[in-house]
């Protein structure tokens, strides 16, 4: 068998489990790549090619520093390491990989769930409970960040121009900006895969008949 049928029949396979576990295990897999990526930054930028970019993933930050342009140094620094100072938003850093790990779970289980025989007798109100929850979750996981690690990076450094998950101001001569990493950006497509397998089976049950029509009675049978 060649390697193109090789990949083709795993490929069948995989579209085999229906398109409500096919989402939903893409998005498994966006979120898997999302917790081994830092979610968020900040770059101080003295100019001249002289910047330090610093991530924070779940449990460390990396700062990266470039001198004219060239790579100078890497430090990669845990949160629980002595005189680390920024303990708000290694808090808030790692709640939002705690939520995440949640919606992972949940996205986990409603494959499996998705799975079972008797969950095609389910009716349209379970589906749409659900759907539900891992719509919950999975907005939870994608704001949660969004509205905790500025106002931690404010209360750790003292800014008080740092109020959105995006933006930049000028402080003592350089230029401070901060925003989503790679992470976050990862964990978005995870929710959007996400969303769509847990609410596809409610969908597809609203597009069919939620009561069969009675069978024709006698006289209405044509002759």
């Amino acid at each position: 068998m060649s390697a193109a049928k090789t990949v083709r029949t795993y490929v069948n396979r995989f579209l085999g489990l229906g398109w409500a576990r096919v989402f939903l295990v893409v998005g498994v897999v966006f979120l898997l790549l999302a917790m081994a990526s830092p979610l968020w930054y900040m770059t101080a930028d003295d100019g001249g090619g002289d910047y330090t970019t610093t991530t924070f993933g779940w449990t460390t930050r990396t700062a990266v520093t470039y001198r004219g342009g060239v790579w100078s140094d890497t430090v990669i620094q845990s949160y629980t390491a002595p005189g680390f100072r920024l303990p708000a938003l290694a808090n808030a850093m790692g709640g939002s990989y705690l939520v995440l790990l949640v919606l992972l779970i949940v996205l986990i289980a409603a494959t499996l769930l998705y799975s079972l025989k008797w969950i095609e007798q389910l009716p349209g109100l379970g589906l749409l409970i659900i759907g539900l929850v891992v719509v919950v979750f999975a907005f939870v996981a994608l704001l949660y960040p969004v509205f905790t690690a500025p106002s931690a990076a404010s209360l750790d450094t003292g800014n008080g121009a740092i109020t959105g998950f995006w933006g930049s101001t000028a402080a003592g001569g350089a230029t401070l900006s901060w925003g989503a990493a790679l992470g976050w950006w990862l964990l978005v497509i995870g929710v959007v895969f996400g969303v769509v397998g847990g609410v596809w089976p409610f969908l597809k049950s609203m597009r069919q008949p939620m009561v069969r029509a009675p069978p024709p009675r006698e006289w209405q049978v044509e002759r």
